[in-house]
């Protein structure tokens, strides 16, 4: 499907969503029903995210629970300019924002993920990024571009992605004090079949605890044209505890933790990213994140109202069976970090025009990296020349200010610095630590001219400094071609757009919403693979990404609808060649129904690329493509069947064969889901 096509079709959904002249009389609230209308909390001060002079998306509990998803990349892939990459199984996949991101042995994704606040990463050549359960969470947010890095840390050159797992409150309503939550999903293609369990509880007044329990087994799917597409399929455990404790009964003083474990143990292809060669190898995946948060506004105070917390991680694969390499009987690979951060946010009122607010914060981060490799008379070496093991500390303190005049008007600014100090491990010949430090500073605006519309634009800078990967990996044992001398990635951003609020358009309590974000990354002293004759990494001239997002939505009493496109360009400065990690021009669509009286919602749902073949050396062209799907959503609030949740979808309708341009592998064909819940 060619660009001309796409465009074309982003014309179609906008008179669409302008259209919809058949919808009845909509209730008060139609906009909270919008993707753009919901309370956005990773940007700073709570805002609605049409408000945010940034480009940010939030899914709900019902965006995810209509997901119906396989693995992470399954909740992200409809967002505008966020893409998966690599392999297409829960342990091959990774991230891709902004044409930034590879799936492949990347050092570093310049893209921060955050569980519950806690930073998770992990590396390992042929593996994806992130290993969890897509059913353990109720909120993500996606924050795109460098000037998130202010709040998150040095290095997200590309945005940051919240994931926020459940808490009991959100299982108990009223006086309840007890409840569970049971749920079942089936998909036809990969005969999978996943349950989860929740149990919610109030033992004492102000205090809530929440335990849960999710499996997954799918064995690998079909495409298009009927091809077993290896390694597709899935085989995990997920716990999660979580608890909280209201100190005095104040919902805004509180004590919290939470415990998550994925866990998955199998016989599986070796290469989980591109499918290369049939080798085999047994493989645990074990992945820990643990939380103790604290939260106190004092009582209402405008001065104070901190946030707290420590949090320990650790994303662990133990490999056994590695054919390949006869003479390794054991590996693993690990990455344990403990982290800190502290967060204050002040308050502050000018008159009756001005209000300010004023984040100052501090994080702290130790990683150790550990590869122990076990030959058959029982000797341990301690990581490889291009996996070394070593010790990663890093510190940043941040500071973020927000004013906002009536309602009107808009300023962010904010800086952050941080310092690394990375020290070699065992079995790395060079001693040598690499310290490093950068300043990330931003400013960000919206203006509002009307209620209808308002402009934003930004600049920001971020630093990417080196890893441990980076800095101590060599071509061999006895080689020392180290890159002590790398030099951070610099990154200057500018964005800039426009907003449309309407509502009652064709009748009384409809919305529609729409925003438009153009944006350019200039990247220099980019980190890639050297050549023969050089050390392992090098800093390489500069590239160049830029594009343009558009989300569009409408919401009425029984119509919905929402669109979403994006088109990335990206150059490498010093050649005039495009990059390989842009991903095909997109437009994804939904229209829908609801059946109010019913409770019932049914609709499609459309995802269509362009032809990818501005491409460089080495990369792959991928042809366009149109898919369909359709859905419908079923919860009755009476009856029998009262409190019961049914979801059903055929995605890709036609049996289309196709690939997104990112992955490494064809996508799948038909299949039919359906996922059954209910709360007692």
């Amino acid at each position: 499907m060619g660009r001309r096509r796409i465009g074309l079709l982003a014309g179609a959904s906008v008179l669409l969503l302008a259209g919809a002249a058949n919808a009845q009389q909509a209730p008060e609230g139609a906009a909270s029903q919008l993707s753009l209308g919901r309370i956005v909390v990773s940007a700073g001060a709570e805002k609605v995210a049409i408000d945010t002079p940034q480009a940010v998306t939030a899914l709900d509990q019902d965006d995810i629970d209509n997901a119906q998803a396989t693995t992470m990349g399954d909740l992200l892939e409809a967002i505008p300019g966020v893409s998966v990459v690599g392999g297409v199984s829960a342990l091959g996949q990774g991230f891709n924002i902004r044409g930034m991101g590879t799936g492949i042995a990347d050092s570093d994704s310049r893209i921060l993920t955050q569980i519950d606040g806690v930073t998770k990463f992990y590396e390992q050549y042929r593996m994806g990024a992130l290993f969890s359960e897509p059913d353990m969470y109720k909120r993500v947010e996606v924050l795109r571009g460098p000037a998130s890095s202010t709040l998150y840390g040095a290095g997200a050159l590309a945005g940051v992605v919240n994931f926020t797992t459940k808490d009991a409150s959100d299982f108990l309503t009223g006086d309840d004090r007890f409840a569970v939550r049971l749920r079942a999903g089936f998909e036809s293609n990969a005969e999978g079949v996943s349950g989860s369990a929740i149990v919610a509880g109030q033992p004492a007044e102000n205090l809530d605890l929440l335990a849960m329990y999710t499996r997954r087994e799918a064995d690998n799917y079909k495409s298009g044209d009927g091809t077993t597409v290896v390694p597709s399929g899935v085989s995990s455990s997920s716990y999660l505890l979580k608890g909280r404790y209201y100190v005095g009964g104040d919902k805004d003083h509180s004590v919290w933790a939470t415990y998550q474990n994925w866990l998955s143990d199998s016989t599986q292809m070796y290469d989980q990213a591109e499918a290369f060669g049939t080798t085999p190898v047994r493989r645990k995946v074990d992945d820990i994140t643990a939380t103790l948060g604290y939260e106190n506004d004092f009582g209402g105070s405008k001065l104070f109202d901190l946030e707290a917390q420590l949090s320990y991680a650790n994303s662990k694969v133990e490999q056994r069976e590695t054919t390949f390499l006869p003479g390794v009987v054991y590996s693993e690979f690990s990455y344990e970090t403990w982290q800190g951060r502290v967060q204050n946010t002040s308050r502050f009122d000018w008159g009756d025009d001005w209000t300010g607010f004023l984040f100052l914060g501090a994080q702290a981060y130790k990683q150790e990296r550990r590869n122990p490799r076990m030959n058959a008379a029982g000797t341990t070496t301690p990581g490889a020349a291009t996996h070394p093991e070593g010790d990663m500390d890093k510190y940043g303190l941040f500071a973020q200010a927000e004013l906002i005049w009536t309602d009107k008007l808009t300023i962010i600014p904010g800086v952050r610095v941080d310092w690394t100090k990375l020290k070699p491990g065992a079995g790395v010949t060079n001693r040598t630590q690499v310290e490093d430090s950068a300043a990330s500073p931003k400013l960000a605006v919206l203006y509002s001219f009307t209620d209808n519309f308002a402009v934003f634009g930004s600049v920001a800078r971020t630093v990417r400094m080196p890893v441990l990967d980076e800095i101590y990996s060599r071509t061999s044992a006895t080689a020392s071609n180290f890159s002590l001398n790398l030099k951070p990635e610099e990154s200057d951003n500018f964005e800039g757009g426009f907003t449309l609020s309407f509502d009652d358009v064709l009748n009384q309590g409809d919305a529609v919403r729409a925003k438009v974000t153009a944006f350019r990354n200039d990247v220099s002293n980019l980190i890639t693979r050297g050549t023969a004759n050089s050390a392992y990494f090098v800093n390489v001239g500069e590239s160049r990404f830029e594009g343009v997002e558009i989300e569009a939505e409408y919401a009425s009493r029984n119509l919905f609808a929402r669109a979403g496109l994006s088109r990335i360009e990206g150059e490498n400065r010093l050649t005039g060649l495009p990059l390989n990690t842009i991903p095909a021009d997109e437009l994804d669509m939904t229209v829908g129904w609801r059946f109010t009286d019913q409770n019932l919602s049914a609709g499609w749902r459309g995802e269509f690329a362009a032809d990818q073949d501005d491409i460089g050396p080495g990369g792959r062209r991928t042809g366009g493509y149109g898919v369909h799907g359709l859905f419908l959503t079923w919860t009755p609030d009476q009856g029998p069947f009262e409190g019961l949740e049914v979801r059903a979808a055929v995605d890709n309708v036609l049996d289309k064969q196709f690939r997104r341009h990112l992955a490494s592998l064809d996508a799948e064909g038909r299949t039919f889901k359906l996922t059954l819940a209910r709360t007692f």
